[in-house]
């Protein structure tokens, strides 16, 4: 009788143990769509800030050369105009993934050599 005592111990021990690690497989799914979630959220604002400050910082610079040159809105058209474009550009660059390094030269040449077939390698076919 104790060793049927002992199986039925143990299958509830095998019951909770199942039950935790559920729970924790649940948990952790959990966590990863909500760090996904938060990633894009993340990448979103950082792309907004970014634009518009490039705009502000255009606008900005060409209002202070306005107010030194005394021409009133010609610079400063010119400089949020350039601004906009440095800004895109920028918001071009972080979607291509091209601002994980120092050094936009280093980051395409480190995505070049990712999509670089190995060494030695020769695809001699007509596919």
């Amino acid at each position: 009788m104790s060793e049927h005592d002992d199986r039925g111990r143990l299958d509830k021990l095998g019951a909770r143990l199942s039950a935790i690690h559920q729970d924790e497989v649940q948990k952790e799914q959990t966590q990863a769509a909500t760090q996904a979630s938060a990633k894009g959220y993340s990448l979103g604002m950082r792309i907004g800030i970014e634009l518009i400050a490039a705009t502000l910082a255009g606008g900005a610079l060409g209002y202070f050369i306005d107010t030194k040159l005394e021409t009133k809105p010609v610079f400063m058209l010119a400089f949020v105009v350039l601004g906009f474009t440095a800004g895109v550009l920028d918001v071009l660059r972080i979607l291509k993934g091209l601002d994980r390094s120092v050094g936009y030269g280093r980051a395409v040449r480190e995505k070049d050599a990712a999509n670089k077939p190995a060494p030695g390698f020769r695809d001699e076919d007509d596919d």
